[in-house]
């Protein structure tokens, strides 16, 4: 028999589940289910607010740096700041406005000069977009102790901006040249770096090579191709080499080519030699693109001071073939890569000589080569090796192999 007022079947279910919920049982899990709920919308308005967001239109975006020399050893630092898109348009059809703008100010080091830099600004420095930093030829021969304190201390640089050594001008005077190609110069600037046509360090290798004793940093050097200021652009061709601290000299275009053979990063690059005497319809010259190049360096100890070998292999293809020589026969392709050989050896040790007679910088590493083969000579000679490293022996040696001549084995203007 079920209960009055209830069907004998809902008796009979109830009777069968005696652990189902009774009605203060349901009370009391709508209760529980509210209170998750109110947790639970209590904890997501907490996650989702943020509140001390900056909104992006409240951010002056940073796209590259610079920082150069002042008055009396003071620091001028200079910043290239996007102009919002929205901005930059003309009104009414008019001439399109720049895309970005330039501010500088003069302080006692890096960080016054910022402060005085946001006091200028309606909206907040941000540096998360930077890509470049261009020190002033100047500064950087002055010494770059502040720049790296600030680097290395700042939470808000990036280790992954290219460093850049102005070359004749300052840092000021290349950020705020324009580029065609380009509505913002800083991303020239890193499109430029991040190919491999020109030499490219980032902060975070800088600034390790800079504390190394072993060896010496080089970064690009970016100088103006024109004076006329209606028409003045930049281009990165040459490399600035460091000492202790300071710029102490420039490597031409082709010493710099050398510097990125030698740490592989430098491929399709063409290299021309005389093989022959020039002579009517003939300039006596082969040129070959290099497809790979491979170094090494290798260091002994004789009398407890080191010296050096270092070798580099060049493997190539024919790209041009001006002598009347066929590159068909074994023995005009043994003679044209003698040439090369010949032509690479002495560019590599005039570059030697300059290095290290010259600007006395080792570039090339020879101090960490020494302490990975002679570990022990090297605690013995590393508080030193500023001095030493000049008067160490240094043997150059080149292998140029040809691997390929093209589809025409003799000379296009030679008749059969």
């Amino acid at each position: 028999m079920g209960y009055i007022g209830q069907s004998p079947v809902v008796g009979a279910a109830q009777a069968a589940a005696p652990h189902s919920y009774r009605t203060g049982d349901g009370e009391e899990m709508t209760r529980m289910m509210r209170y998750k709920v109110i947790v639970l919308i209590t904890c997501l308005s907490v996650l989702t607010g943020c509140w001390d967001r900056v909104e992006i239109n409240d951010l002056a975006l940073v796209m590259a740096g610079g920082l150069d020399l002042g008055e009396n050893g003071q620091v001028e630092a200079s910043l290239q700041i996007a102009i919002p898109q929205s901005s930059t348009t003309g009104q009414g059809g008019g001439k399109t406005k720049k895309a970005f703008m330039l501010v500088s100010e003069t302080g006692k080091d890096g960080p016054d000069s910022l402060s005085k830099i946001q006091k200028r600004l309606s909206r907040k420095i941000s540096f998360g977009h930077r890509g470049v930093l261009v020190i002033g030829e100047a500064y950087a021969r002055h010494g770059l102790d502040q720049v790296l304190d600030q680097l290395t201390r700042s939470a808000e640089n990036r280790y992954l901006v290219y460093v850049l050594t102005a070359h004749g001008t300052t840092a000021k005077q290349i950020l705020k040249t324009s580029y065609l190609l380009e509505s913002i110069p800083a991303t020239a600037l890193k499109k430029m770096q991040s190919n491999e046509s020109s030499h490219s360090v980032k902060v975070d290798d800088f600034l390790g090579t800079l504390s190394s004793i072993g060896k010496s940093p080089v970064t690009g050097a970016i100088r103006l191709s024109s004076k006329d200021a209606n028409e003045a652009s930049f281009q990165i061709n040459e490399a600035a080499v460091y000492r202790e601290g300071k710029l102490v000299g420039f490597l031409t275009e082709n010493e710099m080519k050398i510097l990125q053979w030698e740490r592989g990063k430098l491929k399709n690059e063409r290299i021309q030699t005389q093989v022959e005497r020039k002579e009517p319809g003939f300039k006596g010259t082969v040129s070959i693109v290099v497809l790979s190049a491979h170094t090494a360096i290798q260091t002994r100890m004789k009398d407890d001071l080191p010296e050096a070998s270092i070798t580099f292999k060049f493997k190539g293809r024919v790209v041009e073939n001006d002598t009347r020589l066929d590159l068909s026969k074994g023995e005009n392709i043994k003679r044209v890569e003698s040439k090369l050989t010949e032509h690479m050896e002495k560019q590599i040790k005039n570059l030697f000589l300059h290095v290290q007679k010259q600007l006395k910088s080792d570039i090339f590493g020879l101090g960490e080569q020494i302490h990975i083969e002679h570990g022990a000579d090297w605690k013995k000679i590393k508080n030193q090796w500023n001095d030493i490293y000049p008067q160490v022996p240094v043997n150059v040696k080149v292998e140029v192999v040809i691997e390929r001549i093209g589809r025409t084995q003799a000379p296009a203007q030679l008749k059969n």
